[in-house]
């Protein structure tokens, strides 16, 4: 939940309003942004005010108005803050995507279980992915060059069990569009990976002949 601007009145004047956002938005929270984000919130923000401040520079309407622009910004930057951060955060860890590693599948199905129980969804999501992928190299039937993207590793896995392709390409795009296209995952979506990873496990892999022949 997002705190009232600090030390903000109920209806500020446009200069008071400006001095609370700028106390606001010095915090370090919104310095960990994106770089680029908060400047443009910020101009955005003093457009804004100067687009409703006329000459008279008062008026209770338009106090309400600036306060209502102040808070959506801080808004917009906190929610866009957790966002980045949070994807920054899990793009960095464990190999950058993490499809390659040391940390096997078994390992990483129980960190993507407690996710799941903790209702941590889209890290539930990208654990439970990569232990499907891991599982999948364990039993070579994926690589593991580094580097390694969630299409490839999807492709490569289609053409060992032909019957989930067209799963392990959706797996692969939901996993991308958490991990960095800011999609936030469900609680179906961590079920869907979950089962697709327990059926590609008692799956058994085409014959050699078969999937090389595979598209």
């Amino acid at each position: 939940m997002i705190p009232l601007l600090a030390g903000a009145p109920l209806a500020p004047s446009a200069d008071e309003a400006r001095r609370a956002a700028e106390r606001e938005l010095a915090k370090q929270v919104y310095r960990d942004a994106e770089p680029g984000l908060l400047q443009r919130a910020w101009d955005a923000l003093l457009d804004a005010l100067s687009r409703i401040q006329g000459p008279s520079g008062g008026g209770v309407l338009q106090a309400v108005v600036v306060a209502l622009l102040v808070l959506a910004v801080v808004v917009v930057v906190a929610l866009l803050v957790r966002r980045t951060g949070a994807a920054a955060r899990r793009a960095t860890s464990d190999d950058g995507a993490g499809l390659t590693g040391p940390v096997d599948a078994a390992s990483l199905r129980r960190d993507a279980q407690r996710a799941a129980q903790e209702e941590r969804w889209d890290d539930a999501v990208v654990i439970g992915f990569r232990a499907l992928v891991r599982a999948l190299q364990e039993r070579d039937l994926v690589g593991a060059a580094p580097g390694l993207t969630a299409a490839e590793a999807a492709r490569e896995a289609g053409r060992s069990l032909p019957g989930l392709a067209d799963r392990l390409t959706g797996a692969a795009v939901l996993f991308d569009g958490v991990l960095y296209g800011g999609r936030r995952a469900d609680r179906e979506d961590a079920a869907t990976i979950a089962s697709l990873d327990a059926t590609a496990t008692s799956t058994r892999p085409a014959p050699r002949d078969a999937a090389t022949t595979a598209p």
